[in-house]
């Protein structure tokens, strides 16, 4: 099996999570190796995609999708990067489309897609993250986007009694996966179906027209002191006293910065004709 896949590999556990259980599998020895230490956990073996030059994670909660640059080498706090991936609108539009169609067709509302790109596609690597790491001390500077992404859909859904799908409906995914098309363009149709089903039509004009306000009082909430204590909770539960006030500054500073960039984001389509907003 092994050599079918190829090496580099991976070997993870079929229910992982949190890394639980990895491994980076580079010849035989370390793929027996790694087998024998997983005792009786059923296996899953992943082939690599080597080398890549871009690791993201799309977030997606309802019809609304986060792309975040990720860096799975860097110490917990700092994997969820700040500064925006290096993607064009093209690249974005293929991640949120991933993500959408991951998640209808699971049917979930909820989702964090892992990709890597090489050679000038993305990969999914780890789609099946419908219970992610949603906490302040990994998202921190994204972590009010999530608040925000999490109570819009929850109103949404709520105002509008939206009825939950209790059966998966594959079969309109398999009939565009039966024609002959570009991959690209089945995505884009499969994407099309997703977002029919998540109502993100219906969701952005009652965004529109119901909650434009959310961004003023997000703005006002994340700069207050009920927003540092509970940063400061969160932190003091999983930190170190001696790590608390600091990590406690860092998140609450990271979450800053965001209310910064939203605020300069709302005024640049003022600046001038030609000013685009930054996508959400």
């Amino acid at each position: 099996m092994a050599e079918r896949i190829g090496y580099p590999m991976f070997m993870k556990p079929y229910d992982g999570g949190a890394w639980r259980g990895v491994s980076k599998i580079d010849d035989e020895a370390k793929l027996h190796a790694a087998y024998d230490e997983s005792g009786k956990s059923v296996m899953h073996l992943q082939a690599a995609v080597a080398p890549f030059d871009l690791f993201v994670r799309a977030i997606g909660m309802g019809p609304q999708v986060n792309v975040v640059k990720y860096d799975p080498a860097a110490p917990l706090h700092d994997r969820y990067r700040m500064e925006a991936p290096p993607i064009d609108a093209a690249e974005r539009s293929w991640l949120e489309d991933t993500c959408l169609t991951i998640n209808s067709f699971f049917g979930w509302d909820f989702n964090s897609c892992e990709s890597l790109r090489k050679d000038g596609s993305f990969h999914p690597i780890d789609f099946a993250n419908a219970c992610p790491d949603s906490q302040v001390t990994s998202l921190h500077f994204h972590f009010p986007w999530l608040v925000l992404a999490k109570l819009r859909w929850a109103v949404f859904c709520a105002v509008t009694k939206r009825r939950m799908r209790q059966t998966l409906d594959w079969e309109p995914f398999y009939a565009v996966a039966r024609e002959e098309l570009p991959y690209r363009e089945k995505l884009t149709r499969y994407a099309a179906i997703a977002r029919e089903r998540l109502e993100a039509d219906r969701f952005a004009d009652f965004c529109a027209e119901h909650l434009g306000h959310l961004d003023a009082v997000a703005d006002e909430f994340f700069a207050s002191p009920e927003c540092r204590e509970a940063v400061h909770l969160k932190v003091e539960a999983l930190y170190p006293e001696h790590e608390v006030e600091a990590f406690t500054d860092l998140f609450f500073g990271r979450i800053q910065r965001w209310r910064a960039e939203q605020a300069e984001r709302r005024a640049r389509p003022a600046a001038g004709a030609g000013a685009q907003p930054l996508p959400a």
